[in-house]
């Protein structure tokens, strides 16, 4: 259940796409529930209800042996509590401000929440559940191809993702243009659409930049990964509290050098294949490009890290674990007839445990 999916795009739509593939490959039937309306071709064989009325809601939940909701959503998890079933709670984002503060909504949203099994997609995010949580990142969408050395890419700089605030571009055309004072023309690369796509571009065009940056719109997957393993260096610039960012995995599987902001759960996605710059620091991140750059050596430990920090992120490695939780609770909540609260509590209890072995 996820109020978007594709064809809208985005880190959840890419969540929950992956995890249904992932899940049906293991013989499990899945249906998908989503508010965004369009008309895809895939839809009647992938199980998909886009927007369906209050009868044919309930008629999917009471079909399900348990419901998986990813993002907070009353709409959904009001139903699901309604009608007994279990359920777990994916948190894909923070639903505080940067102050910390929750709105009136969306502290009733995490009141419901108490209800469920709640899995967050990092470890900062569980622990400011204040509630029992278990940690599951996201899948990476694609294979690993680390490609060329980064000494042997032809450009430098790329950033993949929603030309939105959140993401925070200007700090990256920011650093670019410290550098072009500094005497360093950068190569940059821009994947991705939206709302401030013109606004960019013209800020962009005003740095008076030695080699213009290069817009390319939005691209799938299969479109950008060659793009990405032709660029040196990927830069995640985002300037709020990033869950998780899935386009870091997919600069990494692409052989990347990864500069991420040092907020969110950025700094878990990255691990030890790249390095953090305090969020908004264009200065700072202006620095990491030009020594990366200037070394391109530097980067061999990082890349090397890659593969194995990856493995642990393949959809069928997630799949398995979420099946387990699934699993689980409905043992506990359905098979043994705990009630809800220590059905759920158990289930992170024994699933806690086998993660620390």
């Amino acid at each position: 259940m996820s109020y978007t999916y594709p064809p809208a795009t985005g880190g959840i739509e890419t969540f929950t796409s992956l995890m249904r593939e992932s899940l049906a490959a293991r013989g499990h039937e899945v249906r998908v529930v989503t508010e965004i309306e369009a008309v895809m071709p895939e839809d009647v064989d992938h199980g998909v209800l886009r927007r369906p009325g209050r009868a044919k809601l309930n008629e999917a939940i009471d079909w399900a042996d348990l419901c998986a909701v990813c993002g907070l959503s009353l709409h959904y998890q009001i139903p699901v509590l309604l009608r007994g079933k279990p359920h777990t709670i994916t948190h894909q984002l923070w639903q505080e401000s940067q102050d910390g503060v929750a709105s009136a909504r969306n502290r009733v949203r995490l009141l419901f929440c108490r209800f469920g099994l709640n899995i967050a997609v990092n470890r900062a995010l569980a622990r400011d559940l204040k509630m029992p949580a278990l940690t599951i990142p996201n899948p990476l969408p694609g294979e690993i191809d680390l490609g060329p050395e980064i000494a042997d890419r032809p450009r430098d700089v790329v950033f993949l993702g929603r030309l939105v605030r959140e993401k925070g571009v200007p700090v990256l055309l920011d650093a670019i243009g410290r550098l072009r004072q500094r005497g360093r023309a950068i190569q940059a690369t821009i994947i991705g659409d939206g709302p401030l796509r013109g606004e960019l571009e013209r800020y962009a065009a005003r740095l008076n930049l030695d080699v213009p940056v290069e817009f390319r719109g939005r691209m799938s997957p299969a479109e950008s990964h060659p793009v990405l393993r032709q660029h040196k260096i990927m830069v995640v610039p985002s300037v709020y509290r990033e869950a998780f960012g899935i386009v870091t995995l997919e600069g990494l599987a692409a052989g990347c050098m990864v500069l991420a902001s040092r907020a969110g759960g950025l700094p878990d996605v990255v691990g030890p294949c790249g390095l953090t710059f305090p969020m908004r620091d264009s200065e700072a991140l202006a620095e990491l490009i030009g020594k990366v750059l200037a070394d391109p050596a530097s980067t061999i430990a990082y890349r090397n890290a890659a593969p194995a920090h990856l493995e642990s992120m393949r959809p069928a490695r997630l799949a398995e674990r979420y099946l387990q939780v699934f699993e689980r609770l409905c043992f506990y909540q359905t098979a043994k007839g705990m009630s809800r609260g220590k059905a759920i509590r158990q289930t992170v209890e024994e699933i806690s445990a086998q993660t620390q072995k």
